[in-house]
């Protein structure tokens, strides 16, 4: 295989064998063969597993973006084990940002027969790019709305047709210090925002050098608070409309508690980077971040404090709400029926217990099917808390895939800056709601519900 060494060319990951602790590999065949003998399928069973026979070993390149790290080891670690039981399918991990390269590559005729996109994936159905999953999920006994997730059986389906197949569940959680929770006297995880303030509070004043709460300004970290207070994420729903919904009674008082929390020195904000390392160092209490960012915080913390975890709580409604967001698998089109075949082969044999639980362990992400929740070990979940937390959010009824609309990204940046503006008083809740209502609007004028 020939390389291209062009400045920012996609790359095949370097495998790393070498490099690879022998303890996860163990820990994964182990976790492989329990989960085996619990369904009775065999280790390499697939219901489309002879889709690529007859065409000899079919060759296909995988784009996506996990570029280290647990996740990247993780998926360097399925995608050899996938080729090692499937003789007539072989897998090649492409590292590059497939989100944003795939619109050019496919009139090019230069993607993959596979990649893993994130949500913003309207512009690519819009123009006929993507290959439907419907006719390969056919008869799947895996791949099935029983078996998924609710949110993730919805994420990336257009008008009944599946476009992308959720392969990471990112959804919000708050992390915590249990140190620092039981010095001030805390004896368990607030449920409530309420309470979140109250816990907050009581932290501050028994040590004012540290930083109760820590939030990103992101839209993963604010939208779920707003909605569990009532709010939706378009003007009457969560998933299709043409107008927004900022101006309602939910984001006024969404807004409002930040901004109580910011002006009482008990919340900072900052990138999930910083606020990782601050809460690795002791400096915050709490801090708000995904399912994807869970792992790299427990190699923060190391192992100077206990971490505990908790879903965002629940407001006014009595529940608490999340989005699922996260990369996907998309079939591009120009690929012969044997490559999209062998695609579906992969996609099936990814989505089974064995493959699922092990990525769920070792990189934070929920799975995405039921029987694979299932599968993961309740002695894993009572020491892994932050995987517990992302499951109960994957499994919540109150947890929404994000609009298919890719005028909804635009919606997002702008509720950053809004939200980011309001809480630290550069204007006031009232003027950067009304702000973002007229330019959210003007986002989603004339678009497509896809």
């Amino acid at each position: 295989m020939t390389t291209d060494k062009r400045p920012g060319a996609a790359r095949p990951r370097e495998r790393r064998h070498a490099t690879r602790r022998p303890r996860r590999a163990s820990t994964f065949l182990a976790a492989g063969a329990a989960v085996v003998a619990a369904t009775g399928m065999s280790a390499g069973a697939s219901p489309l597993a002879g889709a690529a026979t007859g065409h000899g070993t079919v060759a296909i390149s995988l784009w996506e973006s996990h570029n280290g790290g647990p996740v990247g080891d993780a998926m360097t670690a399925l995608v050899d084990r996938f080729n090692s039981s499937h003789p007539s399918v072989k897998v090649t991990i492409v590292v590059t940002k497939a989100s944003t390269k795939l619109l050019a590559a496919i009139p090019a005729g230069t993607a993959p027969p596979l990649a893993e996109i994130s949500h913003y994936d309207g512009q690519l159905v819009k123009a006929g790019a993507l290959v439907s999953w419907n006719k390969f999920i056919k008869g799947s006994s895996t791949i099935t709305k029983a078996n998924f997730a609710p949110a993730v059986w919805d994420n990336g389906m257009v008008k009944g047709q599946h476009y992308r197949l959720q392969a990471d569940v990112k959804v919000s959680q708050v992390l915590y210090n249990k140190t620092l929770f039981q010095q001030a006297g805390i004896t368990s995880a607030p449920t409530t925002w309420t309470q979140l303030a109250a816990d907050a509070a009581i932290i501050k004043a028994k040590d004012p050098a540290v930083i109760p709460l820590g939030w990103k300004d992101s839209s993963a970290h604010i939208l779920p608070a707003i909605m569990s207070d009532g709010g939706t994420l378009l003007r009457g729903s969560n998933s299709v409309g043409h107008t927004v919904d900022f101006t309602s009674s939910a984001a006024v008082k969404s807004f409002t508690y930040f901004r109580s929390l910011y002006t009482a020195g008990e919340l900072q904000i900052h990138h999930g980077t910083t606020l990782r390392a601050d809460f690795g160092a002791g400096k915050m209490a709490m801090i708000d971040g995904t399912s994807a960012g869970y792992a790299k915080a427990l190699a923060a913390v190391a192992t100077h404090f206990k971490v505990g975890a908790f879903v965002e709580p629940a407001g006014s409604t009595g529940h608490a709400a999340n989005i699922s967001q996260g990369l996907g698998f998309v079939l591009p089109k120009g690929h012969s029926k044997a490559q999209d075949e062998a695609a579906a082969t992969f996609v099936e044999w990814w989505f089974q217990p064995a493959q699922q639980v092990y990525w769920a362990e070792h990189t934070g992400f929920a799975p995405e099917t039921r029987a694979s929740i299932n599968a993961v070990p309740t002695s894993y979940l009572q020491t892994h808390p932050g995987l517990a937390a992302t499951i109960q959010a994957a499994e919540s009824p109150y947890t929404v895939p994000r609009p298919t609309s890719d005028s909804y990204a635009e919606v997002q940046a702008a509720l950053d800056s809004a939200w980011y503006n309001a809480i630290t008083g550069k204007t006031s809740v009232q003027a950067a709601l009304k702000a973002l209502q007229t330019q959210g609007d003007g986002y989603m004028l004339g678009s497509s519900e896809l």
